[in-house]
């Protein structure tokens, strides 16, 4: 539920206020404080039961374990064990009790203990790896991982995913992204969970929320190194206890640290490259280095430091379409043509320097206090390289080529095409910073924990954007009888004066009038999120109350200048030196079409334009068209109470709570005003602020069919609040072109209920079978809108008469998102012979969605609307044409098959994605094929995969040996418009990669 006024302030921009703007904030607090005080003096009324604490550990190696289960037979009580294999559990009724103590891939152990009524029992537990059949099985540090990460997601209430960094480094992913691409639910890429949008999950590290790098709320993951990583955590389902933020869910990830108190140190040393690109890019350079000691049982700490250079390259072929129509054999018909054709070649270079921090104290087993933090750099400097053809669209005579061949007169006698050569570098740097300090007390009667953290994410970037263009002399021959591998050649009956392709003196800089040669870009984004939880969790004869306040204050600006500047003199291609090794044919395919002929020395093309800065002259009118639309400065504070309570009797467990969240926010942006000449005419800054409360009620439920089995039902409601760049309140009314761009400050959040089921089964030699569904129900989503509007008198308060092109945001009315996944994960030992030394990892995901655009007539459908028809039922039109959020990736399946055997470890892994919708087409437009009519020309992803292949080799106890292959396939990955047979995008290759190494473990 939102509640909300709107009036005006006296600046005369909107302000929307909540009924009690003013005491919202303090009631929520005063609400928190009161409960948790209400709690805390009934807590003592236990006095008739006691409470066994203590430790779990391996036996072979006395590393705790995390995540270990600790049942009193008989009662309801129990408990899992901490990060440091410390354990409570109270409300013990006085007398002689059984006690369990469970743990994947370990054997279980009973004990009796008698306890009196408000004692305190130590017991220290150590289990032994499992046994079967007079065999011990070889619990491997990779498996001990994944114990780990397996038992904290089989205990929690929850639902989510943990994989451990032992996982993570059987796979040949460097970074967070590529790691989190093998979870089900996650998207090519990493970072979009069920389709849901990257920038709608709440990322975390450590538990601190970490600033975006981004204009929109998304956190580059693809920064982070994959060896900073401890585990990586995909909460699918909330509970009250977290930021309700979280539409599509939490990623969080915990950096390396002492596993248990144990002294650990990790050393990795590597190195490889790209082999069809390893002469632009360089090779691979890897290093990472994590140690963590606890000297004694007081304190412990951890350093991580990572440095990655991650060269990457890939070329792309790109086509642009368009419709008109032509008399051909005496029949007037429409047809498509080209109305561009581009080679495309790019190599990145970027270098990562991560570092993490971490020391804890206990001074008792009662109480914890903890500072932990973590540092990443990421610079990258990425070259690119396009050749364009840019036909005049008025000259085509045919479908096929433009001009006359008979070299008759005409209008493309004086305009005619040309042809365009556009290098660029672009230097970036990410910074990402968190920071967090706490305490935890776990006395007999509550937990205490509260904690205050900080995280900081930096963008700044500049590209360097060089056109060269030869003058309007070229008319084109076209051959798209296979349009995804077109052909363009110069046509004889051109006005230039060289036949054929032009040399390197025709490419004049700027183009025919010398103007625009240079197009600097300057952006900037920078986000500061601030946050303080406290947090009391009291025990009850069956369950846990658990109730605490939090404050969240996030800052946020941004800024994109553009420069584009003219020079004082005559340049070309001439001028510049190219690189070794300067020219490049896309896909080896031979002809002129996917020539680039020339590679110019980028680095050399920028300090040429930095030492002549004087000699440009900038366009302040272009410069106001995109700085004034982008600047912004956004404060968004939030302010959250909750209750929540566990509740579980043998065989069921019940969590259900609310959460109240009160936002204020305040945005401001620019307006601006082009005159019908095109000049700038000023700018003035305008503001706007918004408050609004939430209520995010919350129930979730585990049946326990046995140790190892659940079944787990879940409701919870989640917000997702509007991109800041949407939420700028920015206006720019171009006279000239008679458009408005405007942000839209009035935008509503999305909400959305969620219902989630699971099945889950875990083996006991470290394993998972996993079926689940889920289902959101959103409201009120955001999607780009371009529209005509009519400023007649009865809608005209900006001052304006007639049609103007309008692009802003709006709300749609309603989206929905639903789907299955499967998860298998089991190590093979009851097959027969060799093939027992084998294991598989497999997971594979469904998702749909439902999207109400405002459209009418949509060309798709959707599951449900397809399986209704499969079996005979009647589908309505207004239902079953749909539009598929974007990003959302129907089918993604990740399979892996390994083997171990002794020291040698390798495993072979697959990922598929299926289609998906790129970006939205906000007009209809005319297409010719398949056959003629209007459309929404969206553009596609389509499907994509990898296949990879690890091996891993001890050496000795201390030496491993690491060899990863990835994109073992190479294939080319696919985009396009409306339909894949007729309207084509751009195909892009990237290569194969192979990276080895040493590793080296204490």
């Amino acid at each position: 539920m939102r509640y909300k006024t709107n009036i005006r302030n006296s600046s005369g921009s909107h302000k929307f206020v909540s009924a009690s703007t003013f005491t919202d904030c303090s009631k929520i607090i005063k609400l928190g404080l009161f409960m948790m005080l209400l709690f805390g003096l009934n807590a003592s009324v236990y006095a008739q039961t006691g409470v066994l604490r203590g430790e779990v550990k391996d036996g072979e190696t006395e590393e705790a374990l995390i995540g270990a289960n600790v049942i009193i037979q008989g009662t309801d009580k129990g408990a899992s064990t901490d990060i440091d294999g410390r354990y409570v559990v109270r409300n013990i009724p006085a007398g002689e009790h059984e006690v369990v103590y469970r743990y994947l891939g370990f054997e279980s152990k009973t004990i009796t203990i008698t306890i009196e009524a408000g004692e305190t029992i130590e017991q220290n537990m150590e289990l032994l790896p499992t046994t079967i059949e007079g065999e011990e099985i070889q619990v491997t540090a990779r498996q001990r991982g994944q114990s780990r990460a397996l038992s904290e997601q089989r205990k929690s209430t929850n639902i989510k995913n943990v994989i451990s960094a032992e996982q993570i480094e059987t796979f040949s992913d460097n970074t967070v992204t590529g790691a989190l691409s093998r979870i089900a639910g996650m998207g090519h890429g990493g970072s979009n969970i069920r389709g849901v949008g990257a920038g709608s999950a709440n990322v975390t590290m450590n538990g601190q929320r970490m600033g975006g790098t981004g204009s929109d709320r998304s956190v580059d993951l693809s920064t982070i190194s994959s060896d900073m990583v401890q585990s990586l955590e995909v909460i699918k389902v909330i509970t009250p206890d977290m930021d309700a933020d979280a539409l599509a869910g939490v990623i969080n990830i915990s950096t390396r640290r002492p596993v248990g108190g144990e002294r650990d140190m990790n050393i990795r040393l590597g190195g490889g490259f790209q082999d069809r690109y390893v002469r632009h890019s360089g090779t691979q350079q890897r290093a990472s280095l994590s140690y963590g000691d606890s000297p004694n049982d007081n304190y412990s700490f951890g350093f991580n430091f990572s440095y990655q250079r991650d060269p990457s390259a890939n070329e792309i072929f790109r086509t642009e379409w368009e419709s008109d129509a032509f008399e051909v054999n005496n029949e007037t018909d429409v047809y498509d043509i080209l109305s561009s054709v581009g080679s495309e070649f790019n190599y990145d270079i970027p270098e990562r320097i991560g570092t993490g921090l971490q020391f804890t104290f206990q001074p008792s087993d009662i109480s914890t206090y903890h500072v932990q933090g973590m540092f990443n750099v990421q610079n990258r400097t990425r070259h690119r390289y396009v050749l364009s053809y840019n036909p005049r669209m008025a000259n085509y005579s045919a479908p096929t080529y433009t001009g006359n061949p008979d070299g008759g007169g005409g209008a493309d006698a004086e305009n005619q095409g040309t042809i365009s050569y556009d290098p660029r570098l672009d230097e970036s740097t990410t910074n990402q910073y968190t920071l967090q300090a706490g305490g935890s007390h776990r006395l007999d009667n509550m937990d205490i924990e509260y904690k205050v953290g900080w995280g900081h994410g930096r963008f700044s970037e500049d590209q360097y954007r060089m056109n060269f263009e030869t003058s309007s002399d070229y008319e084109f021959v076209f051959d798209t009888e296979d349009r995804w591998n077109p052909t363009v050649e110069v046509a004889d009956w051109s006005r230039a004066s060289e036949p054929g392709f032009p040399g390197m003196n025709r490419m004049l800089f700027g183009g025919d009038g010398g103007t625009d040669g240079m197009d600097h870009r300057i952006n900037s984004n920078v986000d500061n999120d601030f946050e303080a939880t406290f947090d009391i969790d009291i025990p009850y004869s069956n369950g846990t109350i658990k109730t605490g306040v939090n404050a969240s204050l996030t800052y946020k600006r941004g800024i994109g200048e553009r420069l584009v500047r003219d020079y004082a003199s005559n340049l070309n291609i001439a001028n510049f030196k190219l690189i070794e090794n300067g020219n490049w044919s896309i896909f080896n395919q031979r002809g002129s079409t996917y020539e680039i002929p020339w590679l110019v020395d980028l680095d050399q093309a920028k300090q040429f334009y930095i030492n002549q800065t004087p000699r440009f002259t900038t366009d302040l009118d272009e410069w106001a068209l995109e700085t004034e639309t982008s600047r912004y400065n956004a404060n968004e504070n939030t302010f959250s109470y909750y209750l929540m309570s566990n509740y579980k009797v043998d065989w069921f467990t019940v969590l259900g709570g609310l959460r109240i969240e009160h936002t204020d926010n305040s945005y401001t942006g620019r307006e601006s005003i082009i005159s019908g000449s095109g000049t700038f005419e000023g700018a003035t800054d305008v503001s706007e602020s918004s408050s609004y409360t939430n209520f995010f009620p919350n129930l979730q439920t585990v049946f326990s069919i046995n140790n190892m089995t659940n079944l787990r039902l879940a409701y919870s409601r989640s917000i997702g609040r509007p991109n800041f760049n949407q939420l700028n309140p920015y206006v720019q009314i171009n006279n000239a072109t008679r458009s408005i761009q405007r942000g839209n400050p009035q935008l509503d959040p999305m909400l959305s209920n969620n219902f989630d089921a699971l099945f889950e089964h875990y083996f006991m030699n470290v394993g998972q079978f996993t079926i689940g569904l889920f289902y959101k129900d959103m409201k009120d989503f955001v999607f780009s809108s371009n529209e005509v509007v009519d400023y007649s008198a009865a809608n005209n308060d900006e001052g304006l008469t007639g049609r103007w092109n309008v692009n802003s945001f709006k709300n749609g009315e309603e989206a929905t998102v639903y789907g299955a996944e499967f998860t298998w994960q089991q190590n093979l030992e009851f097959l027969p012979g060799f093939l027992s030394n084998l294991g598989t990892y497999v997971n594979y995901s469904y998702s749909q969605s439902i999207a109400d655009l405002g459209r009418t007539d949509e060309q798709s459908t959707h599951g449900i609307a397809d399986f209704l028809e499969l079996i005979g039922q009647d589908v309505d039109n207004s239902y079953k044409y749909v539009t598929p959020l974007e990003g959302q990736r129907p089918h993604i399946v990740n399979a892996g098959l390994d083997f171990t055997k002794g020291d040698f470890f390798t495993q072979i892994s697959y990922q598929w994605v299926a289609p998906s919708i790129s970006a939205y087409a906000g007009v209809k437009t005319e297409v010719a094929s398949p056959t003629y009519r209007r459309v929404y020309f969206d553009q596609y992803n389509d499907g994509a995969q990898d296949f990879s292949l690890t091996v891993r080799y001890w050496i000795n106890p201390n030496f491993q040996f690491w060899f990863d292959a990835s994109n073992i396939l190479n294939q080319r990955e696919e985009n396009y418009y409306y339909n894949a047979n007729y309207y084509p995008y751009t195909t892009e290759l990237q290569g194969r990669e192979v990276t080895l190494g040493i590793r080296y473990r204490l």
